[in-house]
């Protein structure tokens, strides 16, 4: 257990490092900026496939999956490395939690890809079929 004063210090190189890292590129950290209302012309998402619905929206900063979204529990033996990796971190982080029969994603979330967040959401390599529709079934 760290002392109070440790604790500050500790807080406080937290602060300058995460003030830094955008200036690099590394936005990991950050909490997506998911606007209230769809800018003109702009249209969400949707991914209905395996039970589950997953709603996101395209940004400057990448595809930002919309809390409450739906993943499948269970994962395909074919599924990539770094999509099994990263639904095991949102996990453990509880940005992705146990709600029964699927997971759910516990805030919005910017993933580099449309592809990469539905392989996150379906527990398998995306396909061009299972890619996100507008609310009219349009790609």
């Amino acid at each position: 257990m760290l002392s109070e004063a440790d604790a500050a210090d500790a807080e406080g190189f937290l602060a300058d490092i995460l003030l830094c890292l955008p200036v690099f590129g590394v936005t990991v950290f950050e909490k997506s900026k998911a606007p209230a209302h769809l800018p003109n012309g702009q249209q969400e998402l949707f991914l209905r496939a395996k039970g589950i619905e997953a709603r996101g929206i395209e940004s400057a900063e990448g595809f930002i999956v919309r809390s409450r979204s739906q993943a499948v529990k269970t994962e395909v033996p074919s599924i990539h490395a770094y999509l099994s990796e990263l639904r095991q971190s949102l996990l453990a982080n509880g940005i992705l939690q146990d709600a029964g029969e699927f997971y759910c994603l516990t805030e919005d979330y910017t993933f580099n890809s449309p592809s990469t967040a539905a392989g996150i959401f379906l527990g398998a390599p995306p396909m061009g079929a299972q890619s996100g529709r507008t609310q009219k079934g349009v790609r």
